[in-house]
């Protein structure tokens, strides 16, 4: 019984383990295809005027983040001055 119990086990294991790596696999090409631009010219317009690089969906979140963070440092810099 403790046999079957323990092969039991380790199916179960393989089984999670398969699941994750595939999530992981998957989730990854998603990450890294390039990004669906969006095919209305107004927002393609908006977007290369944005500054946000949309050629995959790693560098729309990296140059969004960058984006982020400039207006961020921008409004401690603005803080800053009316404190002083």
């Amino acid at each position: 019984m403790k046999k079957s119990a323990a092969g039991f086990m380790f199916i179960e294991l393989l089984f999670g383990l398969l699941i994750t790596l595939f999530l992981v696999f998957t989730l990854s090409k998603l990450y890294l295809k390039p990004a669906a631009v969006s095919l209305n010219p107004q927002e393609n317009k908006f977007i290369a005027e944005s500054g946000v690089d949309a050629t995959t969906y790693k560098t729309v979140v990296d140059s969004t983040k960058n984006k982020v963070e400039e207006i961020q440092n921008k409004h401690f810099e603005d803080l800053n001055k009316l404190g002083e």
